[in-house]
C-alpha cells in the first residue's frame, strides 16, 4: 500500500475577541506560536503546510515568507466562520495531499510524536483525547474532503462531524498540549507557564536539511516549495503570492538553479496582465520528486544516526514531553 501523504491547514484568520495582539505572533521561548507549530510539523514530516490568513494577514504573512508555507488569504475572516478558512485550506491543498492535519493557529504545545500518531490515525476523521477531552489537531482523511466542502450546516466543523456518517475516531494521547490554547490572557499565560516549566524535560530533537549545489548553493527547500507553487498557481507571479516574496527573488532562485543545474525548470509564456504563464517541464517535475525522495531518506538517516549518537530519552523524559517511548 502506498504511504499516505499528509499535509497541515493552520487557521489563523481570526480576531481574538479577548486580546488584541496577533495570536499567532505572540512569543514562546525563543519563538513565536505559529513559528513554533511549524517546527513541529516539520519534524513530523508533514508537508505541504497552509496557513489561511485574514486579520492583519500582511504582518502575518510577511513573519512567515521565509517560513516554507503556502498563505492563503480570508478576506472575510470579520463575517466569516473559522469553517469557512477550513474550506479555504482544504481547496487549496486538496489535490496535493491524501490527508490533513487541521491547527488552529494558537495551540502551539501538540508534541511532534502526537502529530505523527495523527498523521498514522485510521478512518475518514479522527480527534485526538487528553484525559476524556478531545483536542486539536484533527485529522481529515481524504474520504471526507468533498463532504466537508459541501457541507452547508450553521455550526461549522463541529457540526459537520455530527453530521458525519462515518465512524470518527478518538485518539487518546498523553499529551496536554492538544488543549492548551489562548483564547484569552489567562490562557496564554498559563501556556507559557507550562511550557517554562516543561522546558528542561523536552526531549533533544535534530532536523536535516538538503542543499544541493555545484559552485555553490543552488537547490534547497524553498526552492522546491516555491517550484512546487509555480505549478499549482499557474505562473510565476502567482506563486510569489502564495509563498510571499518578491518576484525578483523567485526569478532569481529559479535562474540560479537552472543554470548551475543545467536544468529548464521551467516552460515559460511571458507577458498579459498577469504575468503570463508558468508550469514545470517534466526534467523540473523529475528533479523536484528526485530531492523530495533525497529529502525524505536523508532525514530518515539523520534520525537513525541522532539516536545511535545521542541516544534514545528515558522512558519519564518522553512521557513528560508528550512524546510516546518506543
Amino acid at each position: 500500500m502506498a504511504e499516505k501523504r499528509v499535509g497541515a491547514i493552520i487557521l489563523a484568520a481570526g480576531r481574538s475577541d479577548h486580546m488584541e495582539e496577533l495570536r499567532p505572533m505572540l512569543r514562546l521561548g525563543q519563538t513565536t506560536m505559529i513559528q513554533k507549530e511549524i517546527d513541529t510539523l516539520r519534524r513530523a514530516g508533514i508537508t505541504p503546510i497552509v496557513v489561511v490568513t485574514g486579520y492583519q494577514a500582511e504582518e502575518l504573512e510577511r513573519h512567515l515568507s521565509h517560513r516554507g508555507v503556502i498563505c492563503v488569504r480570508n478576506k472575510r475572516y470579520e463575517t466569516s466562520q473559522m469553517f469557512g478558512s477550513l474550506c479555504m485550506g482544504l481547496r487549496q491543498i486538496q489535490k496535493k495531499v491524501d490527508r490533513v492535519l487541521l491547527f488552529p493557529a494558537d495551540l502551539p504545545l501538540a508534541s511532534v510524536s502526537t502529530v505523527e500518531r495523527m498523521a498514522e490515525a485510521p478512518g475518514a476523521m479522527a480527534v485526538p483525547v487528553f484525559q476524556g477531552r478531545a483536542g486539536h489537531p484533527v485529522m481529515l482523511d481524504r474520504q471526507a474532503f468533498s463532504y466537508l466542502l459541501g457541507y452547508r450546516g450553521e455550526q461549522g466543523l463541529r457540526g459537520a462531524m455530527k453530521e458525519w456518517d462515518g465512524e470518527i475516531a478518538q485518539v487518546e494521547l498523553d499529551d496536554p498540549g492538544i488543549l492548551l490554547d489562548t483564547n484569552t490572557q489567562a490562557d496564554y499565560e498559563s501556556l507559557l507557564d507550562y511550557e517554562k516549566n516543561s522546558r528542561g524535560q523536552v526531549a533533544l530533537a535534530c532536523r536535516a536539511q538538503v542543499v544541493l549545489g555545484r559552485e555553490s548553493d543552488c537547490f534547497q527547500e524553498e526552492t522546491a516549495a516555491f517550484l512546487e507553487a509555480v505549478e499549482e498557481a499557474g505562473s510565476m507571479l502567482g506563486a510569489c503570492q502564495l509563498r510571499g516574496i518578491s518576484y525578483s527573488k523567485g526569478w532569481k532562485m529559479v535562474k540560479l538553479a537552472e543554470e548551475q543545474l543545467g536544468i529548464p525548470f521551467l516552460a515559460r509564456q511571458p507577458g498579459g496582465s498577469k504575468g503570463g504563464f508558468s508550469s514545470l517541464t517534466p526534467e523540473g517535475k523529475k528533479f523536484l520528486a528526485r530531492y523530495r525522495r533525497l529529502e525524505k531518506l536523508v532525514r530518515q538517516a539523520a534520525d537513525t544516526a541522532f539516536a545511535q549518537v545521542f541516544g534514545e530519552p528515558a522512558a519519564g523524559e518522553a512521557a513528560a514531553s508528550g512524546a510516546e517511548p518506543e
